[in-house]
């Protein structure tokens, strides 16, 4: 069903609804009006007739009341209203009409109990009231009549009348105004349908800039820059990695082509041989940084958890690339240590955290003229551990501190260097991973400060919300 006559139908439900609980009550309280105002002119007449009747008599057979003879003419109860007067032992003394006498005893008691009672006496609506004369003679007297319902029936008629002819225009101002409402969703879904995958540029249009439907038009453009963006990235992504794996193989294909021209010496072989392996090498880091990338942005609910120490952790990174790169110097230095030792403790995943931290003191080591870098753990008052990893090196210009982390970019200032421009990009998902801010301060030929803030909640040995997660 579409939602136009979904929305028609529901507007339409609501206003019924409302209709008939307004007619139902109107109908209730006219008919109860009609009631009171049938019963106050039955107890006037009432007390009329008894007044004018019994006012002033004592002996019952000063009433003058017909034979019973006389009430047996088929036409008898062929009369809108009676008016009787009887003893307090149900006796009739005087009636207005001629009438049977079939009132129940039961209604003669309630009358004398309570001093008034409506009751049912055939077709007619009776009121029976006690009646007490000057002379202090008690009586009761009973007015009856047939409840004309004519009123009640013509209100009932226009009533259904005006339900009709309000439903029909509540029907038609639904249809009309659940159009005007979903006209801007059809202009979204038209915008939509034009958009073409060659050209992501384009962004979807609000007219009205505060409503819940502009605010899904500004939801939808943020999704368009994050494909855009995912998009450019995976271009930029194909075109890197073509390069990165070219050029090297291109330099191996050519030294090997090169030795085997003509005959070389020993030396010659060796040399070659090691500069294939050198390449090789770096063909092998940059395939087994893209493996991880990879793998983390494909799944991360299948990576492992466990506590571990933040001190040792950057102590292991700092003897582990100071193993393979023996001309790296590497200062490590704990500021202060949080009273509690629990505190030293961070949830993650060890390989990870060290191949993050790992990349940030050989970018900081390679890129400083010196190749030097500076580490040093902290904890804040409310004892969040806090690594800065601080090099001396050529400095990222401000305009580039956030390309750093896209894939395969390299400022034009380090081309010079060896590197594939992998590393601050899977520093980068790493850490978000762990939910560890990263903040970069650089200043222009002074040098470069990373800084890792682990999370309170990170602490402890506190495992992060992750699906599979192992004990330390």
């Amino acid at each position: 069903m579409q939602i136009r006559i979904r929305l028609t139908l529901q507007f339409i439900l609501i206003a019924a609804g409302i209709l008939v609980a307004a007619f139902l009550y109107v109908h209730f309280q006219f008919k109860l009006n009609l009631q009171d105002e049938y019963y106050d002119n039955l107890r006037s007449k009432a007390l009329l007739i008894a007044e004018m009747v019994a006012g002033t008599k004592t002996d019952e057979q000063e009433f003058k009341i017909q034979a019973p003879s006389d009430f047996s003419s088929p036409l008898a109860a062929e009369y809108p209203e009676n008016i009787s007067i009887y003893s307090l032992q149900g006796k009739r003394l005087y009636t207005f009409n001629p009438a049977p006498e079939d009132i129940r005893q039961s209604s003669f008691n309630d009358v004398k109990e309570n001093g008034e009672c409506k009751f049912q006496h055939g077709k007619f609506s009776a009121l029976g009231i006690m009646y007490q004369n000057k002379l202090g003679e008690k009586y009761i007297v009973v007015a009856e009549s047939v409840f004309d319902e004519v009123h009640i029936n013509n209100l009932t008629q226009i009533m259904i009348l005006v339900f009709l002819i309000a439903i029909a225009m509540v029907a038609a101002g639904g249809w009309f105004f659940a159009q005007q409402a979903l006209s801007p969703v059809s202009a979204i879904m038209n915008q939509v349908d034009a958009l073409l995958p060659t050209d992501m540029s384009h962004r979807l249009e609000a007219t009205n800039q505060k409503d819940e439907l502009s605010r899904l038009v500004i939801t939808f453009n943020k999704l368009l820059d994050r494909i855009q963006h995912a998009f450019k990235n995976q271009k930029m992504f194909l075109s890197n990695i073509s390069h990165e794996l070219k050029n090297p193989l291109n330099v191996i294909v050519s030294q090997v082509e090169v030795t085997l021209d003509k005959e070389r010496s020993k030396e010659d072989y060796q040399n070659t041989l090691h500069s294939v392996l050198a390449d090789v090498k770096d063909l092998n880091e940059v395939a087994e940084k893209l493996m991880q990338l990879a793998r983390i942005n494909a799944d991360d609910s299948t990576i492992q958890f466990q506590s571990l120490r933040i001190d040792e952790l950057v102590w292991l990174s700092r003897e582990s690339l100071a193993k393979n790169h023996p001309d790296y110097t590497i200062y490590f230095d704990v500021v202060n240590l949080p009273e509690k030792e629990s505190l030293l403790y961070v949830s993650g995943n060890e390989q990870l955290l060290r191949t993050a931290i790992v990349n940030l003191m050989d970018n900081g080591c390679k890129y400083s003229a010196n190749k030097t870098v500076k580490a040093s753990l902290s904890f804040d008052h409310h004892g969040s551990g806090c690594i800065e990893i601080t090099d001396k090196g050529p400095g990222i210009p401000e305009n580039e501190l956030q390309l750093v982390f896209d894939p395969f970019y390299r400022s034009p200032k380090t081309s010079m260097v060896k590197g594939s421009g992998i590393g601050l990009s899977l520093v980068n998902t790493i850490l978000k991973l762990h939910h560890v801010d990263l903040k970069v301060i650089s200043k222009v030929g002074e040098g470069t400060t990373f800084t890792l803030l682990f999370p309170v909640e990170n602490q402890n040995g506190q495992s992060l919300n992750l699906k599979t997660q192992t004990p330390a």
